[in-house]
């Protein structure tokens, strides 16, 4: 078996293995397992048997209020804040100081190399871990287990202050993140825009290509800290999600991190867990996640598998599978427009970035290369890049929940 190979098995079996073990953990206490079909709780049900969570909000007529997120005591405590932010801060910096000392690292690599200017610096490894993947491994695991530990005590996670909007936006930020990224092999659409002769957007694709981690990070460890460690199927599947993306982060420079197929599955795993969450809780906002990351697929990611190009009679196949799908799943309300929510929402957020990206390439391509000027380049960036990002998650946000409200209304 390939390092690489053998080092994705061991991630999907390390992740299932801490999403079912906060199953347990959740479901025990009270021996009620029906709890795990347990979509819309209410008041006094599920929180581990001990805790009074707020449940399901229900307005006039007796509809329940989408994005109020259930999972959150009545009564919230300042210790259950507290230990939920310092969590989610200390593994978030965490990553992105490791991050930046590997960086470091990278650019001391290269200016060794005899100042050669192909030099490549640090070489990806397909066997072994570097000493940054076990940093980024042993603060990943201990802020797992932090996890456990602090929802089973003081149970908030950081849905008791922010919108769950913003928990869906970061992820589905990432998700944008990886369609820029994976530009060079599969095009922007339909395998088209491979290679764009442009030279601000080379220098785009460079940029993301070596800065990425970062938002990458927040958007994983942001919407890993939101949520309590609860024990639904929901939460199963979210959390075994999590567990890939955090083991994609402490896998940089080893050749697992950028094996296809793998990322193929970080991209396409939220269709599965964004249609089984969305089907068990009564309503049509299924329609949104499954069609909408299902086309996503159709026009864009399933263009870095041979199947196109060796196998049109299958790709005749999905899209057929799939207009049938459409039809029998809008029998009921014809709302066809909801299945294009998610694929127009982050192509408006990928051109938006590559917009960006071009317009800053260009602007700082045009200034001398004087002391003062470099760190005014240098700032200029991260500013563009912190909007981004920000713009990004807080848009996404604003497109599934309408709002940024946390509702404690109830």
């Amino acid at each position: 078996m390939r390092g690489d190979t053998k080092a994705i098995a061991i991630y999907v079996i390390a992740s299932l293995v801490f999403a079912s073990l906060t199953t347990v953990l959740a479901l025990w206490p009270t021996h009620d397992w029906s709890n795990f079909y347990n979509a819309r709780p209410v008041r006094g049900e599920m929180g581990l048997g001990r805790f009074l969570i707020r449940g399901t909000r229900y307005g006039d007529g007796g509809r329940s209020t989408p994005f109020a997120y259930a999972w959150r005591l009545v009564d919230s405590t300042s210790l259950g804040r507290l230990s939920a932010w310092i969590g989610y801060l200390v593994h978030q910096l965490g990553q992105w100081l490791i991050l930046a000392k590997v960086q470091q690292q990278q650019k001391k690599s290269k200016e060794n190399c005899d100042g050669r200017k192909d030099a490549k610096g640090i070489k990806w490894s397909n066997d072994t871990f570097y000493t940054w993947n076990w940093q980024m491994v042993y603060l990943n695991g201990s802020m797992m287990l932090y996890k456990l530990l602090q929802t089973h005590t003081t149970y908030d996670g950081l849905a008791v202050d922010v919108s769950e909007g913003t928990a869906q936006g970061s992820v589905i930020a990432v998700l944008v993140v990886a369609l820029l990224l994976a530009i060079p092999s599969r095009g922007i659409a339909f395998g088209k825009g491979k290679k764009i002769q442009s030279l601000s957007f080379k220098e785009t694709l460079d940029f993301v290509k070596k800065y990425h981690g970062y938002v990458m990070s927040f958007g994983t460890v942001y919407n890993f800290h939101y949520h309590p460690a609860e024990g639904t199927m929901g939460h199963l599947g979210g959390f075994f999600y999590q567990c890939l993306l955090l083991w994609q982060s402490a896998s940089f420079y080893h050749q697992s991190h950028r094996n296809k197929y793998w990322v193929l599955l970080l991209e396409t795993w939220v269709f599965i867990h964004g249609t089984v969450t969305a089907i068990i809780q009564p309503g049509t906002n299924w329609q949104i996640f499954s069609y909408g990351f299902a086309i996503v697929f159709l026009v864009n990611q399933v263009y870095d598998t041979p199947i196109p190009k060796r196998y049109p009679w299958i790709m005749a196949s999905m899209y057929t599978v799939f207009s049938v799908a459409v039809a029998l799943g809008f029998q009921g309300n014809r709302a066809y427009y909801k299945m294009t929510f998610v694929p127009v929402a982050e192509y408006l957020c990928l051109f938006g970035c590559i917009g960006i990206g071009m317009i800053t390439a260009m602007l700082v391509r045009r200034w001398h290369l004087g002391a003062s000027s470099v760190v005014f380049r240098a700032v200029v960036v991260a500013l563009a890049y912190i909007a981004v990002a920000a713009g990004l998650t807080i848009g996404l946000a604003l497109v599934l929940a309408g709002n940024l409200k946390v509702y404690n209304d109830y």
